[in-house]
């Protein structure tokens, strides 16, 4: 026996001594991976964007080791179910049951008929924002699906409604009285409505508790051990003072401190419920369990997870680090890692008897159905992605609302390019993407699209906006341009057709009345404006139209083809291409044909064009300055000016799904959802689930939202964002313009045929 103890210490300490191991740190703790190098340290820190970037550097073995809430174990089971194994869970010190918790039904000990028993009574819930134990949205609405089927309602008229409207509908149908605290939707306005139409399920929170927002009944006096503000122990006392046929849905370690502190008289006058309806009497000695007899839900903890490799001789290393599975203390790297792997004080590291992967950590204890085959009373929303890259993307964020129980779900498409995007929503074979502004005025005029939210910029980062500019030369604007009707026969430069840029010197047109706001073809309007001009892609748009009398050509007239750069460009050459194959095509394009000693004017973003100005050969700072709105010259050189010389500024992107799409609402909340549990609302300690819908996702830049978006907001003409409202604006105007009595057949089938040939980059 002594030689097997001795063997079993010589073995931990010769891997201790020979490894090293890459662990996952999110960038937001990048001091404590400063932290970790120190002494002797065995542990190299890698800093990740996310714990679900740490889960695919681990499937595929760039790191060694991380940690994983208990819904991302549940995400991991399902994404990741073979990939990595578990060594280790973490639990906390004060606790001494088996799982995170238990989820219970809780019914009078006389209660008959099931869950359909329960049906016209009262219900008892700790709420919808109950902070106690993490609960997901998916673990908060079991019982309901249990019971109300809440997740079925096939008679139910969906067209305008949103998910948290037929929930709460099916559940008003159900209950009598309830109550349900808390946001039932992530809508703010939704919310609202729904607890002013359905005010039977807030009837039992108590008091003037109008909002529904927490309970509000008299708790009596505080009993050591159990606390009165707890929401769990609110909902057992709601149940308590009820009446007929009730039912409270919390968790079991707090019935045990109800029933054998507080009100240890009424425990037998108690049972739980099963799933199938059979009850479990709460007598001493269930209660004495810390294992519920039955529950809908079991959680199992948090855990440390390692690449099948180096699993095993990971534990072995783990196990030295942390003998008693506690934070060693002191000013050492296995304390750091202990802190920032496992957590505070009260953490404690189980070490797993048999390594096991995550899909047999949850296995009979955490099992949800197959997206494919969930019950929902709206069908899943249609994300439309245009890579192989973003797509991944889009099936964690799809995967990762499903487990924590979003609802509607989201299903994953990816098409080759946007405009195939654009199409498959108007067609009604997708139904959402979060496009850059550039494409807004196509996507609205061609593919009768709307935007359903827009997005928020930080207001800390200007660039984050899209700002586009009248860029003159300085020898130009010194001599004979310093007002907008001073452009009229001079020749422009715009980085493709009909883009933010095309669109921003419309509208300023139509303001300084240079061009007359009753005209509404754009493309005859610019194009008899100047005396030529390069915009890509305007030549491809008139080819088919039979109709039309006005030559485009003229909008494609000092287009370059890029083979002048091999020294083999004719004069005779001529392109309108809407790619690369046109030098002056994109932002950079647009700077090498404001270089060209030909050209009078650039309509750009000024996104990045410092740059490219210098790559063409122009001095930023002194070669060129901007013409503003308000008809002036920019007080200096440079492209440095502010906000009111702008043509446009305006929000970078927004999401884009059809106008006729009778489930618009849904959507709309859907989003909200998403933005509230993966965006930056909350903390990262805070998230159930820490996927940044918002950041870069494996390494990657601008994957379903552009990296600038910090949150959505609703496309309102009230918004309080200035770029909003000036994007909302830009879109109005020119819709005025294209109902108006003169709108022409030319103009609308100009637009069509341009929607399908098309593309716009910005850069």
């Amino acid at each position: 026996m002594e030689f097997k103890l001795l063997f079993f210490v010589s073995v931990i300490a010769a891997v201790s001594a020979q490894s090293t191991y890459k662990v996952c740190f999110l960038t937001s703790n990048q001091a404590a991976c400063q932290s970790l190098d120190r002494g002797d340290s065995q542990v190299i820190c890698e800093l990740v964007e996310s714990r679900i970037d740490c889960a695919l550097k681990l499937a595929r073995g760039e790191v060694d080791f991380g940690t994983f809430t208990e819904e991302e174990m549940l995400l991991l089971s399902q994404q990741q179910p073979e990939a990595t194994r578990v060594v280790a869970s973490i639990r906390d010190v004060t606790r001494t049951e088996p799982f995170a918790f238990e989820a219970v039904a809780v019914v009078p000990s006389n209660h008959t008929g099931g869950l359909e028993g329960l049906r016209g009574g009262s219900y008892c819930h700790p709420g919808l924002d109950e902070p106690d134990l993490r609960w997901s949205p998916r673990v908060l609405k079991t019982f309901e699906k249990l019971a109300a089927r809440t997740d079925r309602c096939p008679d139910a008229d969906t067209n305008g409604r949103t998910a948290d409207e037929l929930e709460v509908m099916t559940l008003n149908d159900f209950f009598s009285s309830a109550c349900r605290p808390g946001p039932w939707s992530s809508n703010a306005t939704v919310d609202q409505n729904l607890k002013r139409q359905f005010p039977s399920l807030c009837s039992l929170c108590g008091g003037e508790n109008s909002d529904c927002s927490r309970y509000n009944i008299d708790m009596g006096v505080s009993i050591s051990g159990v606390s009165n503000d707890n929401r769990h122990i609110q909902a057992l006392e709601c149940l308590r003072r009820g009446n007929g046929s009730r039912v409270a849905y919390v968790a079991w370690q707090h019935v045990r401190e109800f029933f054998n502190i507080r009100a240890p008289q009424d425990a037998t006058s108690y049972a739980l419920m099963c799933e199938d309806g059979t009850i479990q009497v709460l007598t001493n000695e269930v209660l004495a369990q810390t294992t519920a007899p039955c529950s809908l839900v079991k959680q199992p903890w948090s855990a440390i997870v390692a690449t099948p490799s180096k699993a095993e001789e990971l534990q072995l290393s783990l196990r030295t680090w942390w003998p008693n599975g506690a934070n060693p203390g002191g000013n050492t790297w296995q304390a750091v890692l202990f802190q920032n792997a496992a957590g505070g004080s009260n953490a404690r590291v189980a070490f797993e008897e048999n390594i096991s992967t995550p899909l047999a950590y949850l296995a009979n204890i955490r099992n949800i159905t197959s997206i494919d085959a969930a019950p929902s009373c709206i069908p899943a929303r249609r994300w439309c992605t245009i890579s192989s890259q973003e797509h991944t993307k889009c099936t964690w964020v799809r995967t990762a609302a499903y487990s924590l129980g979003i609802e509607p779900a989201i299903s994953c498409q990816q098409r080759s390019n946007i405009f195939e995007c654009l199409r498959d929503i108007r067609d009604n074979n997708a139904d959402f993407i979060a496009a850059p502004s550039n494409y807004g005025y196509i996507a609205r005029q061609h593919y009768k699209l709307t935007s359903v939210k827009l997005v928020q910029n930080s207001a800390r980062n200007p660039a984050a906006f899209s700002r586009v500019a009248a860029v003159l030369k300085t020898s130009t604007a010194a001599s004979e341009i310093t007002r907008f009707e001073n452009l009229r026969g001079k020749k422009a430069c715009f980085p493709e057709f009909s883009g933010i840029a095309y669109v921003a010197f419309v509208s300023a047109a139509h303001e300084r009345d240079v061009i007359s706001s009753t005209e509404c073809d754009y493309m005859k309007s610019v194009g008899e404006f100047f005396d030529g001009a390069c915009a890509p892609g305007a030549v491809d748009a008139s080819h088919a139209l039979s109709e039309s009398s006005f030559n485009a050509s003229v909008l494609c007239s000092h287009c370059q083809p890029s083979s002048i750069i091999m020294g083999n460009y004719s004069q005779n050459d001529f392109t309108c291409a809407y790619d690369y194959s046109n030098l002056y095509y994109g932002n950079n394009g647009t700077a090498a044909c404001l270089a060209n000693p030909n050209m009078d004017v650039a309509f750009v973003e000024l996104q990045n064009f410092s740059t490219h100005l210098r790559a063409a050969g122009l001095n930023d700072s002194t070669d060129v300055r901007i013409l503003c709105r308000n008809n002036t010259l920019a007080a200096y050189t440079g492209l440095d000016v502010d906000h009111a010389c702008l043509l446009a500024y305006v929000v970078d992107s927004e999401v884009l799904a059809r106008r006729d799409d009778p489930l618009l609402n849904s959507l709309n909340v859907l989003l909200d959802a998403l933005d509230e549990h993966f965006g930056y609302n909350a903390a990262i300690s805070a998230q159930l689930v820490n996927l940044e819908i918002y950041s870069p996702f494996d390494s990657v830049n601008d994957l379903l939202f552009k990296d600038t978006v910090v949150g959505l907001a609703e496309p309102s003409s009230d918004s309080p964002s200035a770029p909003a409202n000036n994007y909302n604006n830009l879109f109005r105007h020119l819709d005025s313009c294209t109902s108006s009595a003169s709108r022409t057949f030319f103009s609308f089938v100009t637009f069509a045929v341009m929607a399908v040939i098309t593309r716009f980059v910005v850069y």
